[in-house]
């Protein structure tokens, strides 16, 4: 099981970082943004919602590495599902407890009790069952705790990219006995059109 883990995160996770020929920069924002979308409970919809970021930056001229930012958004899936949305229900909780509103909170075995029943439903049925439970139940704390957990894991996924990644390069470039601005300006994807939006590509 362990070894399993390990496999996936390294082929979801690790490798796209080490295969990465994109800018520091651009490998970060795009580890930001796919753990912001990540840990938010909207699993279903994340990856449109990165795609639909990655064609409103580009807009505006801003770049994020898509293949990043989808390793990011595939933390939360199916199988973590039932894990990630209890811990966002129950930091929603404690933080609408803070604000003085008294709120107890379901157990975890509610949340896999409503998953089984709803799989063992036909589709629609089981999405419906399933989303109503979302909605009703779990509702604006689930919401709530996704996005104060999501904001936060966004900003510190950045510094914590660069110092990974550079780390890497850097070994990668030592090992041919190169600097690491060397290693970056023969494997590096150059960032000359860094400054091109897709608008004033449209307008051209």
């Amino acid at each position: 099981m362990i070894k399993a883990f390990y496999r996936l995160v390294h082929q979801q996770i690790i490798v796209p970082f080490q295969q990465s020929h994109a800018p520091v920069k651009e490998v970060c924002l795009g580890t930001s943004i796919g753990l912001f979308w990540s840990l938010t409970p909207l699993i279903g919809i994340q990856m449109y919602l990165g795609l639909i970021t990655w064609v409103l930056l580009r807009l505006v001229g801003i770049r994020f590495y898509m293949p990043i930012a989808i390793a990011m958004i595939w933390i939360t899936n199916p199988v973590t599902l039932p894990f990630f949305y209890y811990i966002f229900y129950v930091t929603g909780i404690a933080a609408y407890n803070l604000l003085g509103w008294d709120m107890s909170a379901m157990n975890f075995a509610r949340i896999l009790e409503v998953i089984d029943h709803s799989s063992s439903l036909e589709l629609y049925e089981g999405l419906k069952y399933w989303s109503a439970f979302l909605i009703n139940d779990m509702g604006a704390p689930m919401f709530l705790g996704g996005f104060l957990i999501g904001i936060p894991s966004a900003i510190a996924g950045y510094p914590i990219t660069k110092s990974l990644l550079n780390g890497f390069r850097e070994r990668q470039a030592e090992k041919e006995g190169l600097s690491l601005q060397q290693w970056e300006e023969k494997y590096v994807r150059n960032e000359t059109d860094k400054n091109r939006s897709i608008w004033n590509i449209l307008k051209n």
